[in-house]
């Protein structure tokens, strides 16, 4: 059964008709809620999302929440060890976003979801991308910007073409 993580990215334009990616987000959650696709939801990513607007707000009765727990504190530590090693001194600020981007990976990884939908091309699709050159379990994430095909849902290598 296919599963997918959303990140706050996700969320964020999800939740923001101004956003650029609003309708593709509405169109992954509308395809995943008819087709029974599960979404979850990292306590992380509520964590993050809740600071720019209330967690509630988002229509959580289609969401599974995903609580992050000591197997997945202890993947994101691996993946943040092979993170600094690769990166000789990684930037002061943009360190917490990258620990919370490794701890979303690690959770989805660990947890079996192999599909993370966001809107984060600068760093979480490169950390995955970076990441599945060491561990294959690592989640594909599915960029809002690449438009909305649900071919990539149900295929690692099958996208939608227009006709």
């Amino acid at each position: 059964m296919i599963q997918v993580s959303l990140d706050t990215s996700f969320l964020i334009s999800f939740a923001d008709p101004t956003r650029p990616h609003h309708e593709t987000a509405v169109n992954y959650f509308k395809y995943c809620v008819n087709s029974g696709i599960a979404m979850f939801v990292s306590t992380v990513v509520a964590g993050e999302f809740h600071l720019g607007q209330p967690f509630s707000d988002l229509p959580l009765q289609n969401l599974r929440i995903q609580p992050y727990n000591l197997p997945h504190a202890l993947r994101a530590a691996e993946l943040l060890k092979f993170y600094n090693s690769q990166n000789s001194s990684p930037r002061t600020e943009s360190r917490r976003v990258i620990i919370n981007d490794i701890k979303i990976l690690a959770q989805a990884a660990e947890d079996k979801v192999a599909i993370v939908l966001s809107e984060d091309e600068g760093t979480l699709a490169k950390l995955a991308s970076r990441a599945r050159a060491v561990a294959t379990d690592i989640p594909r994430v599915i960029l809002l910007s690449e438009g909305f095909a649900s071919g990539r849902l149900t295929s690692a290598n099958q996208d939608e073409f227009p006709l």
